[in-house]
């Protein structure tokens, strides 16, 4: 049965050059055999096969001539093509209907996509590496959307370590720090309060790609799929690397210790850390417990000798003793670490 290159990646017929890399870079990931070393055999299996497709397809879709004879003839063209030309126009020998007989193109030598060859051309897209690190950090179910263990951000692996010296910076390499009152493109959230007709996505990740200035909204890619929202910002919230616990007294031994991923909860006022306990245990922590990283974006919240500064959204520059140093507008404040959350 004939596939569907389009399908697999899910782009559309008249994809351009950069929506099939992001394609390919976000279904990669997702489908990459790491990702599943320690699922049962069957799914591993699917897995393996599904990572196999996606690099045939993305193969073939990011070569221009692979992909015009596709266009044309299908994967037929392709591999029949590979194997040494074709007949005549639908002549009997296996022949294209279509596909005059001078044609001579090579397709992986005629042969499917193989496991190493999947494994090479990932490693050639994403600079040098067949692999996301070795095993998945048990006790970091975030590593491979965050970079691994000691990322320095929220800006996952594709950032780089900049974002913990305050300099965030787009994929085309123009800085985001000049609008400290939004998610930089990039960034990780969780989905949450969404109403009825989307309830059913609260909790889940996506990344931030742009905001809507018509709509003051957040695009946002889901974790997973090809598929994008546009959310407002109190529909989402930053899913934070490298936040370190202070002054907890209930649990003392959780002090000094660096959380996996941390999401701040309006309703409870907490924020939900995982990965301080070496498993997936969620551990609830006052705003005040919580210090956050560099470059993180927060909403003043609880000062009390200028009520007019809460609910205004800035950056966080710096960590000074108990103190952030708050970028608001044209405005550099210090303030205590439960006065702001991330928001």
């Amino acid at each position: 049965m004939a596939r569907d290159f389009y399908q697999t990646l899910g782009v559309a017929r008249d994809a351009d050059a950069e929506a099939i890399k992001r394609a390919y870079k976000k279904a990669a990931v997702r489908w990459h055999p790491d990702k599943h070393a320690g699922k049962p055999e069957a799914e591993r299996t699917a897995a393996e096969e599904k990572f196999k497709g996606i690099a045939e397809a993305f193969e073939v879709l990011s070569d221009k001539d692979k992909r015009a004879v596709y266009d044309r003839y299908g994967e037929a063209g392709l591999k029949q093509g590979g194997a040494g030309g074709m007949p005549g126009d639908g002549v009997p020998g296996g022949g294209v209907p279509g596909m005059p007989g001078n044609v001579r193109f090579s397709f992986s030598g005629g042969q499917p996509m193989d496991a190493a060859r999947a494994q090479e051309l990932f490693a050639h897209f994403f600079g040098g590496t067949s692999g996301l690190g070795g095993k998945m950090d048990e006790g970091n179910p975030f590593a491979s959307m965050l970079g691994g263990h000691g990322m320095p951000s929220m800006m996952g692996g594709m950032m780089g370590g900049s974002a913990a010296r305050g300099q965030l910076h787009a994929r085309d390499g123009s800085s985001l720090c000049g609008r400290p009152d939004r998610l930089p493109a990039g960034a990780l959230v969780r989905l949450t309060d969404l109403k009825a007709g989307g309830s059913e996505r609260n909790g889940a990740l996506g990344r931030i790609e742009r905001f809507d200035e018509p709509s003051s909204r957040y695009v946002v890619s889901l974790d997973g799929t090809f598929e994008q929202l546009k959310l407002r910002p109190q529909n989402v919230r930053q899913v934070l690397a490298e936040a370190r616990v202070v002054g907890v007294k209930g649990e003392a031994s959780l002090n000094g210790r660096v959380a996996s991923s941390a999401t701040y909860d309006a309703s409870s006022k907490r924020y939900k850390c995982e990965g301080l306990k070496g498993d997936h245990t969620v551990v609830a922590l006052k705003p005040e417990n919580v210090v956050l990283p560099r470059a993180c974006r927060v909403v003043v919240d609880g000062v009390q000798s200028r009520p007019q500064l809460n609910g205004r959204l800035g950056e966080v520059l710096d960590v000074v003793s108990d103190r952030y140093v708050v970028k608001l507008g044209d405005e550099t404040l210090r303030l205590r670490f439960g006065a702001v959350v991330a928001c």
